[in-house]
């Protein structure tokens, strides 16, 4: 690339950015939603929805009379009327513990954007414009840029490699496979991938 201001611009506009853009970040009542899916609270949510319809059925009384009495005497009126507290106090510790974990969830995501972000913006790699090396961020490497890659760099594009020495790359966060398995170059060029 010669360096030319209106080549970058042609080059981006044809080309694209070197950016990929972020996800549209889940709002609080989607994490309370992800909450509310956890098979244990779940369960939780039936029991308590059966204790409260439990509680408010009350039973003919004309076969039961005495059947309070013979069990041992068991005060059914106030036992009756504060039978609903059970399931309330379940759907209670429901609430408390969805609305927790959505908002550690909220949180942590929203730390993780605020680094993602911070990251994005001091990360820079060495190019080749006009003939001089430049230290530009990564968002503004376009096509055709030469980028001169050292020990340990993450690659933030696809490329051909014009010259190598030793080269060792581990693609395994993009492959899946275990991080034993690299790939050595070492007189062929290759398309980087």
């Amino acid at each position: 690339l010669d360096g030319t201001s209106e080549d970058i611009d042609r080059r981006k506009e044809e080309f694209g950015r070197n950016l990929i853009p972020p996800k549209k970040p889940k709002t609080f009542l989607q994490l309370v939603w992800e909450a509310l899916q956890d098979v244990t609270l779940i369960i939780l949510e039936v029991a308590a929805i059966i204790s409260l319809g439990l509680s408010f059925y009350s039973p003919p009384n004309a076969e039961r009379q005495n059947c309070g009495s013979a069990a041992g005497g068991v005060d059914e009126d106030g036992e009756a009327e504060a039978g609903w507290i059970e399931g309330a106090a379940i759907l209670l510790s429901v609430v408390c513990v969805v609305l927790v974990t959505a908002f550690n969830d909220w949180s942590k995501e929203k730390q993780f954007r605020g680094l993602q972000n911070r990251i994005e913006q001091e990360q820079k790699f060495t190019v080749v414009r006009g003939g001089q090396m430049l230290q530009i961020l990564v968002s503004e490497i376009v096509v055709g840029d030469i980028a001169q890659v050292k020990y340990g760099d993450l690659l933030p594009t696809d490329g051909i490699l014009i010259q190598g020495n030793d080269l060792k790359i581990d693609e395994s966060s993009l492959t899946g496979e275990s991080d034993h398995v690299k790939k050595s170059v070492d007189k062929d060029p290759m398309l980087l991938s």
